[in-house]
């Protein structure tokens, strides 16, 4: 039986908390998050997961909603909670709510509004000198991604927002000098001129975050906990366990990849060997969502989704 999901389960909730108070929640973090926090994906970890939900941290977010609504896009959340829409409910009238109920919440108080300067807070950062929307997302995908270059597709799939809107967006960079062009054939390439971006933000280029794709992390993480946690699981052969870890592991391979996690081909593991290939798989992902993991060499090619 692969390993038990309360390593995993506390490596992705000590994760939530201490973004949360990256961000401005007046709790006490494990760590200082140094890599760039995706505030819409760190909604979804909060709001979504079935079983892996705190109710503790969703009143506190409820606060910091309230507060600080301007630095959320409704638009994004709904593209990240879409396979899961009805999750999105909550949350999203937090943001639209009336400013009576934002009062009441910040009376309470335990919700700050976040530094913009932290390091792993550039998305704020870019959110109050733009705006919540398309713009600043597409700005801090080419600002904190370690690939040279991305096209369209790749840049849209990271923000979660329309090609054709990002597409324009980019033009629109290239027209103004931040953002350089070039072609691959016949794919038009886009990179961060990272000097005129940091002269305008105040920050050396090695002060810019490092990337991660957290709403893809964060969604390989509870689809594997939710497996685990499967009652019925225990009851199952081995050889039935076996065939449901292969069937995982290819459920999540294009959010791992995408991770930089290096993904054993299902095939090459036959009988009990998928157990202890998802064992390895649970150990990275659980070094991977604390400070101290560090991404592989990220795919350009392993699909854009979100």
């Amino acid at each position: 039986m692969p390993t038990s999901s309360s390593q995993l389960r506390q490596a992705v909730t000590d994760a939530a908390w201490t973004q949360w108070s990256n961000l401005g929640l007046s709790v006490e973090g494990l760590w200082v998050e140094t890599r760039c926090i995706d505030p819409e994906a760190l909604v979804w970890l909060t709001f979504v997961p079935e079983g892996v939900r705190d109710p503790r941290l969703v009143d506190a977010v409820s606060e910091w909603l309230a507060l600080n609504r301007d630095l959320l896009s409704v638009h994004r959340l709904r593209n990240l909670f879409r396979s899961e829409s009805g999750s999105a409910k909550e949350p999203v009238s937090i943001l639209r709510g009336v400013e009576k109920r934002a009062k009441r919440f910040v009376t309470a108080s335990k919700a700050l509004e976040p530094d913009p300067m932290l390091p792993s807070n550039l998305a704020v950062r870019l959110r109050l000198l733009m705006d919540a929307g398309s713009r600043s997302e597409v700005a801090r995908f080419l600002l904190t991604w370690p690939g040279s270059e991305a096209d369209a597709h790749h840049v849209a799939g990271a923000a979660a927002f329309a090609k054709r809107n990002v597409n324009d967006i980019l033009l629109s960079f290239v027209r103004a000098r931040v953002v350089v062009e070039a072609w691959a054939g016949n794919r038009r390439l886009f990179s961060a001129d990272k000097q005129r971006w940091c002269a305008f933000l105040g920050l050396r280029p090695e002060e810019l975050p490092g990337y991660v794709p957290w709403i893809r992390l964060f969604r390989a993480t509870v689809r594997i906990l939710r497996w685990l946690d499967d009652a019925e699981l225990a009851d199952k052969s081995r050889y039935l366990r076996s065939s449901g870890a292969r069937d995982l592991i290819e459920d999540v391979r294009a959010d791992l990849v995408a991770c930089g996690v290096d993904v054993p081909d299902p095939q090459r593991y036959p009988g009990d060997a998928s157990l202890g290939s998802l064992d390895d798989l649970v150990s990275e992902l659980t070094a991977l969502l604390t400070a101290d993991g560090a991404l592989g060499p990220l795919k350009e090619s392993s699909g854009h989704s979100v």
